[in-house]
C-alpha cells in the first residue's frame, strides 16, 4: 500500500466515519499535534505537518501513517513572529502588501473575478471578511489563494466557542492563514477568545484584535502584533517602539469617492501614506472605496481594483523584494523615515517634501544609488565612489524615495 505523502507546511486531510472527532499526530521523533475535525455533514481533519518525515495518526481504532516531504516552490510556511519582525517559517523575511476585499451576504458574487485580480496585482496578502453562515465558501477562496502563494487574514466580528472551533478547526491547516477579530465597541474577552484560537489551532498562526491601543492593549503575549487604524503613518514608529511588536496599520483609509473623510482619499494620499508606514518599518493595508465603478468598490467586494494605487504599488512590491536581511528603521535622519542595514543599505522616504538634495553619511566604498518617483513611478540610478559623504541631487518634487546600496568597499 503506498503511504500518502505531504510536502511541509502542506495540507493533510482525511474524512472521518460518525460524528465529532479528535484526532492526535506523531511524528517519529515524538513531536505531537492534536486536531478536531469539521463540517455539518461528513466530518474531515486537516493538519499542517511542520517536520519533515513520517507522520502517524489513530483514526476509527486504525494506525495510518502518512510522510512529510520537504517544502518546494513558494512554501515557506507560515509566518512567525520574530521580536517587532514577521518571518516566515523558513526564516525567510516576510514582507506583505495587502489589500482589503470585505464582501456582504446578500451581493454578487465577484470573487472569481477578484481573485483573478489579486493574482496579477503587487498584493500579496488580502484581508477577508469572515461570515458566520458563508464559511464553505469562504474555504473555496482561502485554499485558491493558497495554491496562488497570496495570504488571507480572516477578520471575526462573530464569535462564540462553538463556532471559533469549528472555524479554526477547518482553517488552521492553512498556511497562508492569520486571524484578526474586530472591535465592534462591545465588552468582550479578548485575551479568552484569542487563547481559545490558539488553543486548536495547531499551526500557530498569528493572532491580532483590529483596534487603536486605547481600546485594546496590544501589549500582551497572546496577541501577536498590532493591527489598528492610523491616519497619520508617523505613528508607526511610536507603536513599535513603546510595543516591540509588528506593526500592521489594516485601515489607513481608502483611495475613491465614498461619503465620508476614510473612504474619499486621493490616490497621492493613500500611496504617501502606505510607503510612509513601510520605511517606519510597519506593514500598511490598501484600500479602494469608488462607489461608480464597474464591478463596485473593489474594498466593498468588487471586481477588480480601478484607482491608481493599486497600480503603483508595483513599485514598492520590487523594493520590498530586493531589500536585503536585517532591515530596520533607523533614526539617523529624523526629518525622513530610513530603513537601513547601517553601513550596506539605505532606504528613505521623503513624502510631502520637496527636498532639493539630501546628504548621507557612508563610509568609503562605491554605491548604487536610485531616486525614485513614487507616484510617476520612475528610477534613476547612477553609481558614486563616497569617502565619507554622499549628496544625492533631487527633483524638488514629491513623493521621492532614495534607495543606497553598497556595491563595492
Amino acid at each position: 500500500m503506498t503511504v500518502p505523502e505531504v510536502e511541509r507546511w502542506g495540507v493533510f486531510e482525511t474524512p472521518v466515519d460518525g460524528g465529532p472527532v479528535a484526532v492526535g499526530f506523531r511524528h517519529a521523533d515524538g513531536d505531537t499535534a492534536y486536531v478536531e475535525s469539521f463540517g455539518d455533514g461528513p466530518q474531515v481533519v486537516r493538519f499542517m505537518p511542520d517536520l519533515e518525515g513520517q507522520w502517524s495518526y489513530e483514526i476509527a481504532g486504525r494506525t495510518e501513517h502518512f510522510v512529510c516531504t520537504p517544502a518546494a516552490g513558494r512554501n515557506h510556511g507560515p509566518v512567525r513572529r520574530v521580536g517587532a519582525e514577521l518571518r516566515w517559517a523558513d526564516g525567510t523575511a516576510y514582507r506583505p502588501l495587502t489589500t482589503t476585499w470585505f464582501d456582504e451576504p446578500g451581493t454578487p458574487d465577484r470573487w472569481a473575478e477578484a481573485c483573478r485580480a489579486v493574482a496579477a496585482s503587487p498584493f500579496d496578502r488580502v484581508r477577508l471578511r469572515v461570515h458566520r453562515d458563508d464559511v464553505a465558501r469562504l474555504d473555496d477562496r482561502v485554499r485558491e489563494l493558497l495554491a496562488a502563494g497570496i495570504g488571507a487574514e480572516l477578520v471575526i466580528a462573530d464569535t462564540g466557542d462553538l463556532f471559533l472551533r469549528d472555524l479554526v478547526n477547518r482553517f488552521a491547516a492553512y498556511r497562508n492563514v492569520t486571524w484578526s477579530f474586530v472591535d465592534d465597541g462591545e465588552r468582550r474577552d479578548w485575551r479568552r477568545e484569542a487563547e481559545l484560537v490558539a488553543e486548536y489551532d495547531s499551526g500557530r498562526h498569528l493572532v491580532s484584535v483590529h483596534a487603536a491601543p486605547v481600546a485594546v492593549d496590544p501589549g500582551p503575549p497572546w496577541l501577536t502584533h498590532l493591527s489598528v487604524p492610523l491616519e497619520n503613518l508617523r505613528g508607526v514608529s511610536a507603536l513599535r517602539r513603546d510595543y516591540g511588536k509588528p506593526v500592521h496599520v489594516d485601515e489607513c483609509g481608502y483611495e475613491g469617492n465614498g461619503s465620508g473623510p476614510e473612504t474619499s482619499l486621493t490616490g497621492p494620499e493613500l500611496l504617501t501614506r502606505i510607503w510612509e508606514g513601510t520605511v517606519r518599518g510597519g506593514h500598511v493595508a490598501h484600500g479602494e472605496w469608488y462607489v461608480d465603478a464597474d464591478g463596485g468598490p473593489w474594498s466593498g467586494g468588487g471586481s477588480r481594483p480601478t484607482g491608481v494605487v493599486a497600480q503603483r504599488l508595483r513599485l514598492l512590491r520590487q523594493v520590498l523584494d530586493e531589500m536585503p536581511d536585517g532591515v530596520e528603521p533607523i533614526e539617523d535622519y529624523r526629518d525622513a523615515p530610513t530603513l537601513a542595514v547601517p553601513g550596506s543599505y539605505y532606504l528613505q522616504y521623503l513624502g510631502e517634501h520637496r527636498f532639493p538634495e539630501r546628504t548621507f553619511s557612508l563610509s568609503e566604498g562605491t554605491y548604487e544609488v536610485e531616486v525614485l518617483d513614487v507616484w510617476n513611478h520612475t528610477v534613476r540610478r547612477f553609481h558614486e565612489t563616497v569617502t565619507d559623504t554622499l549628496t544625492v541631487r533631487l527633483p524638488g518634487t514629491q513623493y521621492q524615495a532614495v534607495k543606497i546600496r553598497r556595491a563595492s568597499r
